[in-house]
């Protein structure tokens, strides 16, 4: 027991303190990664807002330049102020100027220039105020400035008005920002994140289409992400994994009024409370050695305390059940042991001297209620022995003459009892099946009749004998009942006397095959008034059956002399009286 609680123990501070780390620092791991994880992204849309603010200044202030304004300026005049642009901010992929008929005057490389461009909506939205547009895919261009490139490169819009000195709108400048911008900014803020910590970064356009990401994702509208906010949560993604997901929404920087993109940073559950799991391990690992530990040092400690009490055990046995003194051994190994060494010799001491004295007063005892039984059995027998002589003297078909017989047959089935009792070794218990059995012999003795055979086929059936008196009683009198009525005018039959044991019921069933009984005891008589008495007495039900003769049957609980207490004396008084 002491091993077992002390690796119960073990176990149970292992397990919750590995419970105590996957809750409480599981939660405190996941806020932290999540605000982690909120800083990068916002990190990221804030690079996003700058940077569109200083190509959205960069055109802005080209078209300032006089170089620009003036209608009079050569084309290659203004190619060379485009190209200068380019050149110092190289992510612009194209820069152009456009007049306002459509007509491409001057460009970054030549290209397309003296092309009628007014089919393109993009350059019209920079009439009025600079223009910034969404991300696109760029299949034209891409022919001609990214030729070795296998995928489509995609473009951010931009243009701005150009007016001369007198406020008339002269021609538009118009860029193509590339793209890969977009994956520099994430890189520069991302690149310090391991790569093992499996987090990617997504960028959604204003209709939630994954505009920069993974490739599986690019292009797909992702209905999952949420709207705003800027909480990091664990969210389900469409292929079934959880993700602690932070989404932050760009906002425009000072004049740029920004378009809505969403910064969308994910890292799968898993590999986010890797570091809470590996933790979980070690202390689950450390946790079982040291309820191990704890076991091989309970089982020492265990087998050095109890080697005295084991040897008080083996003591005890040795000395087995006859009554013998066992010699309990001293023991001084520790002062507990030895205490309870001494005071057990003495105590085993005391309970000897208690026992021989009450062998000897229950040996007494028994002998006095043996002899107090046979008394009673002796006195009993007297009893029906006068009440017989008096019953010979009365004259045949006297009244009182049938009330005696009935009365010594009573007398009878109780003397059986007590004469049960002292020649047996329990005094306490009868067996009432041969106690019927007996009955039912003193029974043939008393009313003999050649054409009448009382038979009867009992079980054995330990019971009390406040239980086996009122229950030998109402067999007499079913009996004797069955003599007197079943049978008239010497008829021939039998008279059965059954006892079976059903669980924790006695059934006693006393049937014959004579005339019958109309289905119930003769009522008024001293015998039927006895018999209901007692079947209440015992808690008991009686019931009959006349389809062939007359059967009554009597089932009790076998237990009535412990649950309800039976008092026969009051019921069999009353019938000597009468």
């Amino acid at each position: 027991m002491l091993i077992a609680c002390l690796g119960g123990i073990g176990l149970a501070f292992t397990a919750g303190t590995a419970a105590f780390l996957q809750i409480e620092a599981g939660d405190r791991l996941q806020r932290m990664i999540g605000d982690q994880l909120h800083l990068y992204a916002s990190q990221v849309a804030d690079k996003l807002d700058r940077g569109m603010f200083e190509r959205y200044r960069d055109l802005t202030v080209v078209t300032s330049l006089e170089t620009i304004r003036s209608t009079d300026t050569p084309r290659d005049a203004r190619r060379v102020v485009l190209q200068k642009l380019q050149d110092t901010y190289p992510d612009y992929a194209w820069i152009g100027f456009i007049r306002p008929t459509g007509l491409l005057e001057a460009a970054t490389g030549r290209i397309n220039e003296g092309m009628d461009v007014s089919a393109r909506g993009w350059w019209k939205q920079g009439f009025d105020r600079p223009y910034v547009g969404d991300v696109h895919d760029a299949v034209v261009l891409a022919k001609l400035l990214y030729a070795d490139r296998k995928e489509v490169p995609r473009f951010v819009d931009l243009a701005a008005p150009v007016h001369d000195e007198r406020g008339t709108l002269t021609g538009v400048v118009a860029a193509h920002l590339s793209w890969d911008w977009a994956s520099e900014v994430e890189r520069s803020v991302l690149g310090q994140i391991p790569d093992e910590t499996g987090v990617e970064a997504m960028i959604l356009s204003t209709d939630g289409t994954v505009i920069l990401g993974p490739q599986s994702l690019v292009g797909k509208p992702l209905a999952i992400a949420p709207a705003g906010g800027q909480d990091t949560k664990v969210q389900s993604w469409p292929d079934g994994r959880n993700f602690l997901t932070s989404v932050v929404q760009t906002k425009g920087y000072r004049d740029y009024p920004g378009l809505g993109w969403r910064v969308v940073l994910r890292q799968p559950v898993d590999q986010a409370m890797a570091p809470i799991s590996e933790l979980r391990n070690r202390v689950i690992a450390w946790g079982a050695f040291a309820s191990l530990l704890a076991v091989l040092v309970g089982h020492v400690l265990a087998t050095w305390l109890s080697a005295p009490l084991r040897a008080m055990s083996r003591a005890v046995e040795a000395a087995g059940i006859d009554g013998a003194v066992p010699d309990l051994p001293l023991t001084s190994r520790y002062t507990e042991a030895a205490t309870l060494s001494k005071a057990l010799r003495n105590y085993v001491s005391d309970l000897q001297d208690a026992d021989s004295r009450l062998r000897g007063i229950v040996a007494e005892k028994t002998v006095l209620l043996r002899e107090i039984h046979h008394r009673v059995k002796n006195n009993l027998q007297v009893i029906c022995g006068l009440m017989m002589v008096e019953m010979r003297r009365l004259p045949k078909g006297d009244l009182a003459r049938g009330r005696i017989e009935a009365l010594t047959g009573r007398v009878t089935s109780m003397g059986r009892l007590h004469e049960q009792l002292y020649t047996s070794g329990d005094l306490t218990n009868v067996d009432l099946g041969m106690h019927l059995r007996q009955l039912c012999e003193a029974l043939r003795d008393l009313r003999p009749n050649d054409t009448v055979t009382i038979h009867a086929d009992t079980d054995d059936a330990a019971c009390s004998i406040e239980l086996a008196t009122p229950l030998g009683l109402i067999a007499n009198e079913l009996v004797i009942n069955a003599l007197k009525h079943a049978f008239p005018d010497g008829r021939e039959g039998t008279v059965t006397v059954l006892l079976r044991k059903n669980g924790d019921r006695l059934s006693m069933t006393v049937a014959d095959d004579g005339v019958g009984c109309a289905g119930m005891l003769p009522k008024g008589g001293i015998g039927t008034t006895l018999v209901d008495a007692l079947v209440r007495q015992v808690g008991g039900t009686i019931s009959f059956d006349v389809q062939s003769g007359c059967t009554a049957t009597v089932s009790v609980p076998l237990n009535a002399d412990v649950n309800r207490p039976v008092t026969v004396g009051a019921t069999v008084g009353a019938a000597v009286g009468a």
